[in-house]
């Protein structure tokens, strides 16, 4: 947990330091475009390829009250199919600490949706896909042991200062290891971002999950929010957010609360 923590920290720390020195650099008639960027940023189907690096240490996990850690690497790449529609390719690479109910660190499982999107939009924009979970995990107690595969559907909705909506992914097993648990469960991550000046947004997107195979414990739902900033470093766009989340319903091994830090490098496509 000691070492966890100093990562943690470090990590926070580097990330500010360059917030703040981006700061100087900032001049004032860039906020609309900063704005912009930001909601492209929240936007999961925004045409920008984005790398994200997204941690989450979550406490009060086992008995001894251990944090459970993801780090997870998102990139994101949009690609145009034709003048109509667009294929959003998600994939999540999550990099793995479980204290509990023995200490491992390694690559987990990793996750991809593949999702169709509506060149043409409004303020509403939709894309609808296949989601894949392969069988990656570099020991067994991180991962499913399972090949798995069901639907993902997203949904964002832009106006004004706001961007809101969701990310819902539900998943079955296929095949795999026959003596693990087949994989029936649902992620959804509702989304709420309001912007402010300067590049600065609060926002909430807990991430909701339900594990359908489990007798009971089944649920695990976060209540928070944070504060998150998009900025320029030369011609490089990035954006850093942190957020804290309470565990109003969770198994009885935990996590009690979270903590989530992203760091987002962003591009046009």
């Amino acid at each position: 947990m000691g070492k966890l923590a100093i990562r943690l920290t470090t990590l926070s720390l580097a990330c500010w330091l360059v917030l703040n020195s981006a700061f100087a650099a900032e001049g004032t008639g860039e906020q609309d475009t900063r704005t912009e960027v930001a909601k492209q940023e929240q936007n999961p189907l925004a045409r920008l390829i984005r790398v994200q690096f997204e941690d989450n240490a979550q406490f009060g996990f086992g008995p001894d009250n251990g944090v459970l850690n993801f780090l997870r690497i998102q990139p994101v790449i949009p690609f145009d199919l034709s003048e109509d529609w667009s294929l959003i390719t998600r994939p999540v690479i999550p990099i793995v600490h479980q204290p509990w109910p023995e200490s491992v660190d390694g690559l987990g499982d990793i996750g991809l949706q593949l999702l169709l999107s509506p060149e043409k939009s409004g303020k509403f924009i939709w894309g609808v896909g296949p989601a894949f979970l392969f069988p990656t995990a570099t020991d067994k107690i991180i991962g499913t042991g399972k090949w798995s595969a069901g639907p993902a559907v997203v949904g964002a909705y832009t106006s004004g200062p706001w961007v809101v909506g969701a990310i819902v992914n539900q998943l079955w097993s296929f095949a795999g290891d026959d003596s693990r648990q087949a994989v029936n469960a649902m992620t959804l991550r509702p989304f709420i971002n309001y912007n402010l000046p300067h590049g600065w947004s609060l926002g909430s997107a807990p991430s909701i999950a339900a594990n359908w195979a489990a007798d009971n414990n089944r649920w695990l739902v976060p209540l928070g929010g944070g504060v998150g900033k998009v900025f320029a470093i030369g011609s490089k766009w990035m954006s850093i957010s942190l957020e804290a989340y309470y565990h109003v319903v969770s198994p009885e091994v935990g996590p009690d609360w979270q903590l989530r830090l992203q760091v987002t490098f962003l591009s046009p496509k």
